[in-house]
């Protein structure tokens, strides 16, 4: 068992209006079936509320079912406390009365944006950015801490995509900035020739860095490079279990929410930790896949494949 706050990533649908051609979920508009139901997903939050966590909802898209996940979001507040709760989503069907209702339920909201609201991007649908550019702007109004989220590809050596998307997270005084190296997931895996070289993640974290130190403004946001971009002089430790589960739509519990395959397949049998439809989170977090993640101490089985 984590002896520190245990990172969740719940994805809790596999239902998206979108079909990014790069997905690391595989999501789309039909479910590819045995998503949890909604009273699984209420025993869901009641067993999560028996470890100490954090649990971010994504997807998926969330709110592609507001009419269930919204109760589910609002008892996870109650059992977890707002500031364990947190979504990433898209920015569809957001409103301004779904941005209030969030506003008292989670303690912060994660957009994507791979480019400007207003540049094409390749592998998004038409108007994806904008829309989560408007639903930023929304929770922002509502007073919900908000992060823009960016997928590094090679597309991204073309260094002014990240300075525009840059540029309109200070016009819009969005508060965090993340930047995470793209990996084959889900229908992701048919683009391999998207992940960057170390060389390439290096050249960007470093033009990140200046853009950062280049800003004064007191109300910048905060620049979070993922530990397994190199150039971050982040420790890159596998954190499986130790720090961080997932939890898939049909209740598996993985080790690994990025180690996905086509049709939401795991990447590895050793990623699979139970499945809390069947077992109490404590019983798969004392499991025999877990003890081995507890005790592993390499690097991300990912980063080195």
């Amino acid at each position: 068992m984590p002896k520190n706050k245990l990172s969740v990533i719940w994805n809790i649908t596999d239902r998206c209006p979108y079909e990014c051609s790069f997905c690391c979920m595989d999501a789309g508009p039909a479910t590819k079936g045995g998503e949890m139901s909604l009273e699984q997903k209420l025993r869901t939050v009641k067993e999560l509320g028996r470890v100490n966590c954090r649990v971010d909802l994504s997807g998926g898209e969330v709110m592609f079912n507001k009419k269930d996940h919204l109760p589910v979001i609002e008892l996870l507040s109650h059992t977890l406390g707002r500031e364990s709760v947190g979504l990433s989503c898209s920015g569809a069907f957001i409103n301004d009365s779904t941005a209030r209702r969030l506003s008292g339920l989670v303690g912060d909201v994660e957009i994507t944006m791979d480019a400007h609201p207003n540049q094409d991007y390749r592998y998004r649908p038409a108007a994806y950015h904008l829309t989560a550019a408007k639903a930023g702007v929304l929770f922002k109004r509502w007073g919900i801490s908000v992060g823009v989220q960016t997928v590094v590809t090679k597309e991204h050596m073309c260094l002014s995509l990240l300075r525009e998307i840059y540029w309109w997270i200070c016009d819009n005084r969005i508060d965090a900035w993340s930047i995470l190296k793209f990996f084959p997931s889900g229908r992701g895996q048919c683009y391999p020739e998207l992940e960057l070289s170390d060389p390439e993640c290096r050249k960007i974290v470093a033009y990140v860095h200046d853009l950062d130190a280049a800003n004064h403004d007191p109300h910048k946001p905060k620049c979070d490079i993922h530990y397994l971009m190199p150039g971050t002089e982040k420790e890159n430790v596998c954190r499986c279990v130790k720090k961080s589960v997932g939890i898939l739509p049909d209740g598996r519990v993985t080790a690994c929410f990025w180690g996905l395959g086509a049709q939401g397949s795991l990447k590895h049998d050793k990623f699979l930790l139970g499945n809390i439809t069947r077992q109490s989170f404590d019983e798969i977090l004392s499991g025999e896949n877990a003890r081995f993640w507890q005790e592993y101490c390499g690097e991300c089985y990912l980063a080195c494949a």
